[in-house]
């Protein structure tokens, strides 16, 4: 009797070891199912609650059938539950066959399952819900705290749609708390709320205020010189539109000066204070990019102007030079816009008669930017074909005296 005891306690403790070894990662692989957002929690449980009283029942039932005609039932009645577990699991099996293939073709499926989903907030946008729509996307935010785009959106909700700027500044602030992402967020959020200054408050001296943030906190970076390139065409566009509306004014006062006077029998003629002949639009175009310059050094396109204006009726060739020069020597210019003023200058030394050497030195800076870039490779064919060059252009052309300026016009930062 203890003997028989002893085996039963014996053959129960191996079986109570090998079901506890088996079900931790069973346990563990019903708990990562039912975690995965992909995954109903609801199906998950039934669909294993279902598997495991099959399981169950397929070991039991014969074991207790006691064979003969019991058994012949046992086995009809698991037919059923075998066909319903395969129908169950047949998806998943066929996923986790499937998987290493597809993932290598489309990539994996899993690498989504952290990232916030917006996808309800800007359904509700559409549909001009905007309160609930940054309701959606603060819940995603309480997931994943500092999500840049969950940020950006929501400030452009309160922006755009809401006409809140107050709130989208606190919003693009809150973008700025992350100090590891600093460097890359600054820019972005500050250009945007920049753009909301103007666009939507028209306030152009808060927009500048914006702007030289950038500037100040990342000077000598590509970020900056951007920055300095919007404040720039921001004077520039406000000069164009003070021009515009000193031309309307003045035609409007001829309007009424010919109104007063009921003499309409010839057509209008503007005001001779503005029919200016070439040469003194050309005076007035060199005034007010040079003005431009002066105000913004690093502006790349009022130098770029101001270089095609000493080129043009200037004939100023070696003052177009040093605004190439000086824009090279620009802080975050990309190997592309260096690429394009090296060549400029080699057109500028070609059409004034510089010598072979001169020129070829030139464009050897472009190929000593990268030698392994597509601009370093040009720039090596040009100067194979650089004597042809030199024969045409003093063929055709006059040659541009350089001479030597003491004035530094326009070069002043």
């Amino acid at each position: 009797m203890i003997m028989l005891m002893q085996g039963t306690l014996e053959r129960t403790y191996w079986a109570f070891l090998l079901f506890g070894v088996l079900l931790i990662p069973l346990l563990y692989f019903i708990w990562k199912q039912i975690k995965n957002p992909n995954n109903d929690p609801v199906k998950v449980i039934v669909r294993w609650v279902i598997t495991l009283m099959a399981v169950f029942f397929v070991f039991y039932g014969p074991a207790q059938s006691g064979g003969g005609i019991g058994l012949i039932f046992v086995l009809l009645l698991m037919i059923p539950c075998l066909v319903l577990i395969g129908l169950m699991w047949a998806p998943a099996i066929g996923n986790w066959v499937a998987s290493p293939i597809t993932n290598a073709m489309t990539g994996d499926s899993r690498e989504s399952y952290n990232k916030p989903e917006y996808g309800i907030a800007i359904a509700r946008r559409k549909r001009g819900r905007y309160v609930e729509a940054i309701e959606a996307i603060d819940v995603q935010l309480a997931k994943y705290p500092g999500n840049l785009d969950g940020l950006m959106l929501k400030a452009t909700i309160e922006a755009e749609n809401l006409g809140d700027l107050s709130a989208a500044a606190a919003t693009i602030q809150e973008t700025l708390s992350d100090q590891g992402q600093l460097n890359y967020r600054l820019p972005v959020a500050l250009n945007k709320m920049a753009e909301w200054q103007l666009t939507i408050a028209g306030d152009s001296d808060a927009a500048r205020r914006t702007l030289q943030q950038i500037r100040t906190a990342q000077p000598n970076s590509q970020a900056a010189q951007l920055a300095a390139q919007r404040l720039a065409s921001l004077d520039s566009s406000e000069e164009s539109e003070s021009a515009v509306v000193d031309f309307n004014e003045s035609y409007q006062k001829l309007v009424e000066e010919s109104a007063q006077k009921d003499d309409f029998t010839s057509p209008l003629e503007l005001p001779k204070a503005i029919e200016l002949n070439q040469q003194q639009a050309h005076e007035k175009a060199f005034q007010t990019c040079l003005s431009r310059v002066e105000t913004h050094p690093d502006s790349i396109n009022n130098r770029e102007e101001l270089a095609a204006l000493y080129l043009g009726e200037g004939k100023e060739p070696a003052m177009a030079l040093k605004q190439y020069e000086y824009l090279l020597a620009l802080p975050g210019t990309t190997i592309h816009q260096k690429t394009a003023w090296l060549n400029k200058i080699a057109d500028i030394q070609l059409k004034s008669g510089e010598s072979y050497e001169t020129i070829s030195s030139t464009l050897e800076q472009i190929i000593a930017l990268d030698p392994r870039a597509a601009p370093a490779a040009r720039a090596q064919q040009r100067i194979s074909y650089l004597p042809i060059e030199l024969r045409s252009a003093n063929r055709k052309t006059k040659r541009l005296k350089l001479g030597s300026y003491d004035d530094e016009l326009g070069l002043n930062s």
